[in-house]
């Protein structure tokens, strides 16, 4: 009788279809990929020519501003700071959603010369890396 029980136990289990495949996993939705709002800079464009004062402006995540700015920066291509300033807020910062942002670079150059303006988040979490982002631009004399 075990005999039999255990012959119709595996002929059983050897009768059955097979268990399905795990599903694979779904593609995420650009939304779920977009780790954080981006910066948005409407001026100056990437490459731009431009001359002294040097005014920036765009939106950036609420998250970017301490009281109310953040720091704007020229490099020369040698990393050297050529010039720094606040992007001021210009509507209530206290927020994740985009917010106006404008600051003016002073600069003096007597020759067309590269130079990145960055923008760096003001007080990021703590241990974590300022986010940055660098726009290259040709510095021109007035």
């Amino acid at each position: 009788m075990r005999r039999t029980a255990l012959i119709l136990a595996l002929a059983l289990v050897a009768c059955s279809p097979p268990a399905p495949p795990p599903p694979a996993p779904e593609p995420a939705s650009p939304a779920a990929v977009a780790e954080e709002p981006a910066i948005n800079v409407t001026a100056p464009l990437a490459d731009a020519r431009v001359t002294s004062p040097l005014i920036v402006e765009g939106t950036a995540p609420g998250d970017w501003y301490f009281e109310a700015q953040f720091p704007l920066q020229l490099r020369a291509a040698d990393g050297t700071i050529l010039a720094e300033a606040p992007a001021r807020a210009q509507s209530d910062w206290m927020t994740e959603a985009p917010v106006p942002f404008r600051g003016e670079l002073r600069f003096r150059v007597s020759q067309g010369t590269p130079a990145t303006l960055v923008l760096q988040e003001d007080m990021p979490g703590e241990g974590a890396i300022p986010r940055e982002v660098a726009i290259p631009v040709v510095l021109a004399p007035r």
